[in-house]
């Protein structure tokens, strides 16, 4: 008796334990991405002059200069940064150019682990990319990008990592490109040991002493205050805080372009450059200086002025970058969507259908297969594929983004192994529901032989073979024109989705069901995994899965 009980668990075990090594296997074979190598060449569309490409500074950014070391501008890449931004199945790489205004000039592709449908529509798409342009950093930080119809989590995806990247810019300034040295901290606490970047205030600088323990946070106010103008130019100060970010204890004079005899008499002023000790960093961004009986330097007012300007726009940028950052919760409710909305319900009325007695109802069944073909197809678009799942496997999930879709697939793929229904083919898929409204309106039909419908059987299963290979392997298959799914987002799908679709909505006329039969690798995964009950064990397809996967590990490159 033990052992009956055990043997079901051990099943679902094993076959869940399959699911999770092809997981790890693609992952293995797609290392992490990373910049690349850019020559000028490759930038002259946005710099005709370009000859010369210096090497990344501590940002990131490269300064393009001409023949004759003129600078006109800089280049950066999305990537490493937002490399954990999946789209429909990968991240994207994108080239933002800045002329030398700090201004974007342009965008490009230059590499992508989302699939190619979805992302020749939105480059296609010129308006989604002249949203950002003529823009600078600070400008972007309150634009609500506008997705790519028919390819929204691709283009979502590459707007934020465009997003991302130029927030991480707005802490590199050009004209003021020297990092925060130990030098220049041990000044102001002598105390310091080792400075490490803060993962809570970006551009800012945890200050560590000799045991490793932080002490206090480094920052600058550029380039927060590059715009803001003493007597003749910006300057650059250094503010020191305590450990927390939150009360400044000092300040330096890092840089200025403004007149030396003034700057001189700035830093030759300790009153003046303790003005702010003390002071939280929330009084400081709402200071009133007439108020609060700030004085300037005797002699050099406006570039006194100008630097505690440039103090107080600092600090105001620190309260909007803390109001930004958010919990893991919040951040999923800031981005959820209406098609989130909309596969939450589809998840809900899948669950009444498969486990109430509502499925035994005729007109229940024809409703709800109408409102997945209506909404799951038409509208929203956004179904489980191969490509999807392979992408997802290989770089990641967009559970960020796309909240509603990784619960739906997290259901879809669970759901088989301890249910013993299959509750995405049967109940969610929008492709399976046209089918089966489809089903025995003609007066005649063809059913296989025993020995034709087990031959037709196989080929699904060949078919998932094919993706894991092609996925693993790199081999140059477009995996979503293996499935009709994309056929749905008619404006980006190819031919082949669209003649796969076609055929087997035809063939389902005289075949119930003939494309989730004979010819749809999604489903043959979920029948993989599904458990069918007590009697169910160990089969062929079982250990195919498994020789499968030792043939990837063993053979496949990573």
């Amino acid at each position: 008796m033990p052992t009956r009980r055990w043997k079901p668990l051990a099943l679902r075990l094993w076959r869940l334990s399959l699911l999770v090594l092809a997981v790890l296997a693609l992952r293995r074979t797609h290392p992490a991405a990373s910049a690349v190598s850019l020559t000028p060449d490759r930038i002259h569309d946005f710099f005709p002059a370009a000859a010369t490409l210096s090497p990344p500074n501590s940002g990131g950014m490269q300064a393009v200069q001409d023949t004759s070391g003129i600078t006109l501008g800089h280049v950066m890449q999305t990537s490493p940064e937002a490399d954990d931004i999946i789209g429909y199945s990968g991240p994207t790489n994108t080239l933002i150019a800045l002329d030398s205004r700090g201004k974007v000039l342009g965008l490009r592709i230059l590499s992508s682990g989302d699939t190619t449908d979805h992302l020749a529509e939105v480059v296609r798409h010129r308006p989604f990319f002249k949203q950002f342009t003529e823009k600078k950093a600070a400008d972007l930080a309150t634009l609500q990008p506008q997705a790519v119809t028919g390819a929204t989590l691709t283009s979502s995806a590459i707007a934020e990592g465009i997003l991302r990247r130029l927030g991480k810019s707005a802490t590199t300034s050009l004209r003021f490109p020297d990092a925060i040295t130990l030098a220049e901290v041990q000044k102001l606490e002598p105390k310091a040991a080792s400075l490490q970047e803060s993962k809570t205030h970006p551009g800012s600088q945890e200050v560590l002493d000799a045991t490793g323990t932080p002490i206090a946070l480094a920052a600058r106010t550029a380039p927060a205050s590059d715009s803001t103008i003493g007597y003749k130019g910006p300057s650059d100060t250094f503010m020191l805080l305590d450990a927390t970010g939150t009360t400044l204890r000092g300040i330096a004079l890092r840089r200025s372009y403004d007149t030396e005899e003034y700057v001189g008499y700035v830093t030759g002023d300790p009153t003046f450059l303790k003005t702010f000790d003390g002071m939280t960093t929330e009084n400081i961004a709402h200071i009133d200086f007439a108020a609060a009986g700030v004085e300037g330097v005797s002699g050099a007012t406006q570039t006194s002025y100008g630097i505690a300007e440039g103090v107080r726009v600092r600090a105001e940028s620190w309260l909007k970058e803390s109001e930004a950052r958010r919990t893991w919760w919040q951040q999923i409710r800031a981005r959820w969507r209406w098609q989130d909305t909309g596969h939450a319900t589809i998840l809900l009325a899948a669950l009444l259908m498969a486990f109430t007695p509502l499925r035994g109802r005729a007109w229940c069944r024809h409703l709800h297969h109408a409102l997945l073909v209506i909404y799951g197809g038409f509208i929203a678009g956004e179904m489980l594929s191969q490509g999807l799942l392979a992408g997802w496997a290989a770089h990641g999930t967009p559970w960020k983004n796309a909240t509603g879709l990784v619960l739906l697939a997290a259901v879809a793929l669970v759901g088989p192994v301890f249910t013993s229904r299959q509750l995405y083919c049967h109940h969610i898929c929008p492709h399976g529901a046209l089918q089966q409204l489809l089903a025995r309106h003609l007066p005649w039909h063809w059913s296989p032989s025993k020995r034709i419908d087990k031959t037709l059987s196989k080929l699904p299963f060949l078919l998932l073979a094919l993706v894991l290979f092609s996925a693993a392997f790199a081999l140059p298959v477009n995996l979503n024109s293996l499935e009709p799914f994309d056929a749905y987002l008619f404006r980006v799908a190819g031919w082949a989705s669209i003649a796969i679709a076609i055929g087997g909505l035809l063939w389902s006329f005289f075949t119930p069901l003939a494309y989730c039969r004979y010819a749809c690798p999604t489903g043959a995964l979920f029948k993989l995994l599904r458990f069918t009950g007590d009697a169910d064990r160990l089969g062929t397809r079982d250990w195919l899965a498994a020789l499968c996967l030792a043939v990837v590990f063993l053979l496949a490159p990573g």
